[in-house]
């Protein structure tokens, strides 16, 4: 029997709902297992916390081995411009927090970007104090939905509401749409000039408009491919996604996931109920 473990929990909260799409659990208690996986640009984005685990960083990898005298280790992920390789060395114990997409900007109350832009490093220190009393309560209770309720408990003492029309407004567009958008469109919907679109998003997600409207077309076309219609075949999967041809497509997830559309889909895998998609080397 395995002794690894990755579970997908919604927040019990409804309310919740609407800015964190899942938590999720990854253990492993063997003392054997050393994983490495890569994982993709995505425009949801993790708050992952590890007890007794170090975590070090270089500019596309981070690696985590066992540490009795680390605590907590807590990283935040923010949108993933590339794909970033992992290697985690059990035991290990991972919790974590899945914002949708402009989720983690209801609970701090400053721009994002003052926060969290550095590009290698991604220990994330914010919640303070709070965080890390409130994870000592959730790794010492070993039922599932408890875990669940505490994290929700914690999240709902943190909200503060977020409150820019503007990128909302633009954020909603992009993900309802089902035609191509540009950045010129989007400015003239919004009746904002382009440079003040580009400080929204370095502002509140870290990313350029143009890096954002690209991670959505590759995750729009992953998650259609992988999760609704595995029948539909490369060549309607690049129409319905809004590529010009398909050498577009192909050159796009070459870009995204360093391979190919085919080579791609034949290697990931779906882990858990949500939208998680890891290559295993």
């Amino acid at each position: 029997m395995s002794r690894e473990k990755f579970i997908t929990k919604k927040p019990n909260n409804s309310f919740l709902r609407q800015y964190i799409s899942y938590y999720y659990f990854h253990k492993s208690l063997d003392n054997s297992v050393e994983k490495r996986f890569i994982y993709y640009p995505n425009i949801k984005n993790a708050l992952t916390i590890y007890k007794n685990s170090k975590v070090t960083f270089n500019e596309n990898q981070s690696r985590t081995e066992p540490d009795s005298k680390t605590n907590f280790s807590i990283l935040y992920s923010g949108i993933q411009k590339q794909l970033r390789i992992t290697e985690i060395i059990a035991p290990f114990d991972k919790i974590g927090i899945v914002f949708n997409e402009l989720g983690i900007n209801h609970f701090v109350k400053e721009p994002l970007s003052n926060i969290s832009n550095h590009s290698i490093d991604k220990h994330f220190n914010y919640f303070g104090n709070e965080l890390v009393k409130s994870c000592e309560f959730i790794y010492n209770e070993n039922d599932l939905d408890k875990k669940v309720s505490l994290l929700d408990s914690l999240f709902q003492n943190e909200f503060c509401d977020f409150k820019d029309k503007k990128i909302k407004s633009c954020i909603t567009i992009i993900l309802n749409s089902n035609e191509k958008l540009t950045v010129a469109e989007l400015s003239e919907r919004l009746q904002i000039n382009k440079k003040t679109l580009l400080r929204l998003f370095r502002n509140h997600l870290c990313c350029t408009t143009k890096e954002y409207l690209n991670i959505v077309k590759f995750r729009k076309s992953l998650n259609d491919y992988l999760l609704v219609n595995k029948k539909l075949s490369l060549t309607e999967l690049a129409l319905k996604n809004q590529y010009y041809d398909q050498s577009q497509f192909i050159n796009h997830f070459k870009k995204l996931s360093g391979k190919s559309p085919k080579s791609f889909f034949k290697n990931v895998k779906h882990l858990g109920a949500e939208d998680v998609f890891w290559t295993f080397q």
